[in-house]
C-alpha cells in the first residue's frame, strides 16, 4: 500500500500533472484555485476507489470547484464542529458553575472541608469534561478522511456523515495504518520545501511538493477506503453512485 502511495504521484503524465497542481498550490491564496483543488482531490479518491492506478486528469474545471465547495462545507461541519459546540458548552458550564458556586458561596464559607471538596469536584469535572471533549475532536478528526471518501465514493453530501457506511472504514486496520503514515507527511513536505527553497532551480518546485504529498495522502486514504467496498458486486458499487442502477 505503502510502495504504491509512493509511485502514484510519477504516473500517468506526471509532469503535466505536478505542473497545473503546483500553479494551483501557487494560487490557492485566492478562493478559486483553492476550491479546484480541493475538488481535485475529491476526484483523486473517486478514481481511488474505482480501481484507477493513475491520478485523474485536470478537467471539468467547473466541475472540480463545485466539488471543492462541497469539501469546504464538510471540512467546516467536521473540523469547526468540535470547536463550536466546545465553546458552547464551556460557556454553559462556566455560567452555571459561576452561579452556583455563587449561590453555595454562604453554606460553603462555614466550613473549610466544603470548600476544598466542592473544589476537588469541580476540577474532576472539568478535567472529565475537558477530557471528553478532547476524544470527541480526536474522534472526529480521525473520521474526517473517510467522510470525504464516501463523499466521492457516493457523490452525495449525506454520505460523508454515513455512520454506517464509515463505520467499516474507520476501524479497519488499513486505514488507522494510512492516518498514522499521514501524520509524517506535515512534518517532511516542509523539510522538503526548505531544502528546495535553497537554490532558484529548487524555489521553483516549492509549490510542487505539497501537491506532490497530497496525491500520496489521498492514495492511502482512498487505497484504505476500498476496505469497506470489497463485499460489493460491482453491480451495486455501480448503484451507489448512480441510484438508477440499482438492481431491482
Amino acid at each position: 500500500m505503502f510502495e504504491d502511495a509512493i509511485r502514484y504521484p510519477f504516473r500517468g503524465d506526471p509532469i503535466r500533472q505536478t505542473a497545473v497542481g503546483g500553479l494551483l498550490v501557487l494560487g490557492s491564496v485566492f478562493v478559486l484555485p483553492a476550491l479546484v483543488l480541493a475538488g481535485y482531490g475529491v476526484r483523486v479518491l473517486e478514481s481511488t476507489l474505482e480501481g484507477e492506478t493513475e491520478p485523474p486528469p485536470f478537467d471539468s474545471w467547473s466541475d472540480l470547484a463545485a466539488s471543492g465547495v462541497v469539501v469546504v462545507a464538510v471540512s467546516a461541519v467536521y473540523l469547526l464542529g468540535p470547536l463550536v459546540v466546545g465553546a458552547v458548552l464551556a460557556a454553559l458550564v462556566g455560567a452555571v458553575g459561576y452561579y452556583g458556586l455563587t449561590a453555595l458561596a454562604p453554606v460553603l464559607a462555614a466550613s473549610e472541608a466544603l470548600v476544598w471538596g466542592t473544589s476537588l469536584v469541580a476540577a474532576l469535572l472539568a478535567g472529565a469534561a475537558l477530557l471528553a471533549f478532547t476524544a470527541v475532536t480526536f474522534a472526529v478528526y480521525y473520521a474526517f478522511p473517510a467522510a470525504v471518501a464516501n463523499y466521492a465514493r457516493t457523490g452525495r453530501v449525506r454520505g460523508a456523515f454515513d455512520r454506517e457506511a464509515l463505520w467499516p472504514v474507520v476501524t479497519s486496520g488499513e486505514y488507522l495504518l494510512a492516518m498514522a503514515v499521514l501524520q509524517l507527511v506535515p512534518l517532511v513536505v516542509p523539510v522538503l520545501v526548505v531544502g528546495a527553497a535553497i537554490t532558484l532551480v529548487g524555489l521553483l518546485l516549492v509549490p510542487v511538493f505539497p501537491f506532490v504529498g497530497a496525491l500520496l495522502s489521498l492514495r492511502l486514504i482512498g487505497v484504505a477506503a476500498t476496505a469497506s467496498t470489497d463485499g460489493r458486486s460491482d453491480a451495486e458499487r455501480v448503484a451507489v453512485r448512480d441510484p438508477s442502477a440499482r438492481p431491482g
